[in-house]
């Protein structure tokens, strides 16, 4: 039994090997029911974001500031209620904990 929402997460990265672990921990995360999908291009990001019902995006470390300002205004612009996140690492204990709290806060 899931305790959590179901969520759809965009995860966008600097480096592939971070985001395919990223990836893995909440695709496989038991606790919740999470569909996450992500690049670590823009403009892919761009296009998944545009075709999937994404509730939250995750931006993880070492994006250019110009770019995460950019794509947190298109992202807003199109879609306002959807939560984006900053994650700097830390282990998935804290991933899971940074959703939960980013998705209870209105």
């Amino acid at each position: 039994m899931n305790i959590l929402p179901s969520l759809n997460i965009l995860v966008i990265g600097k480096d592939p090997e971070i985001l395919k672990v990223v990836l893995r921990l909440l695709n496989e995360y038991k606790q919740a029911d999470y569909h996450a999908v992500g690049s670590t291009n823009p403009d892919q990001a761009r296009s998944l974001f545009a075709d999937t019902d994404i509730n939250l995006v995750l931006i993880t470390n070492g994006i250019d500031p110009t770019l995460d300002a950019s794509l947190r205004e298109e992202f807003l612009t199109r879609r306002p209620g959807v939560r984006i996140l900053q994650h700097f690492g830390g282990g998935s204990g804290l991933l899971f904990g940074e959703i939960a709290e980013a998705m209870s806060t209105p």
